[in-house]
């Protein structure tokens, strides 16, 4: 690259260099931005097999209300999954719902840049059995039931089995032993 700018004044080498430099780092934004969007649809994924391997309240309901509390839906990951079918129930996405209506849901995601409602939303729910799931880091120590991770370019998950069975809410033995923790 050097070579490149041997016969240019010195202010010219500046210059291209620098747009080559910014080049550069838009160039990885780029790259980047499709690798955390797959990383949330795969998320979003995991929300889904929650959904159907976890016993939740309303068994008779023919609906399932997924509620994302906060602004973050994992980049519209989350509205991906209205409409579809889990236990033979069909999920209903609903984003911005209020706290005193959160024990209406069946599920409840609260997403990392949302982390400062997830020890209140847990408050709220109490021991109400709705399945509370975020993708914040410290989710387990805030009263998370299931916390899903970004490790090593792969997506894992913990469960806080206390916290379930505090709930009433039972998760599939299959799905217990894919968990990379589960806290007893």
């Amino acid at each position: 690259m050097n070579m490149l700018f041997q016969n240019i004044s010195p202010v010219a080498r500046f210059l291209a260099r620098s747009v080559c430099g910014l080049m550069a780092v838009l160039a990885l934004a780029v790259s980047a931005q499709p690798a955390a969007q797959t990383a949330d649809r795969i998320k979003a994924a995991y929300v889904y097999n929650f959904a159907k391997f976890v016993e939740m309240a309303g068994a008779d309901d023919k609906t399932i209300r997924l509620c994302v509390l906060g602004k973050d839906d994992l980049n519209g990951a989350m509205l991906s999954l209205n409409r579809r079918m889990a236990q033979g129930r069909e999920i209903l996405v609903r984003k911005d719902v209020p706290l005193d209506q959160v024990k209406d849901c069946a599920m409840a995601f609260v997403g990392d840049s949302d982390v400062r409602l997830l020890s209140t939303v847990a408050r709220q729910l109490g021991g109400a059995q709705v399945l509370l799931v975020s993708d914040a880091r410290q989710a387990m120590d805030q009263g998370a039931h299931l916390s899903l991770l970004f490790n090593d370019d792969r997506v894992e998950f913990d469960v806080n089995l206390l916290n379930l069975q505090k709930s009433n809410i039972k998760a599939s033995s299959q799905m217990l032993k894919l968990a990379r923790v589960v806290i007893r």
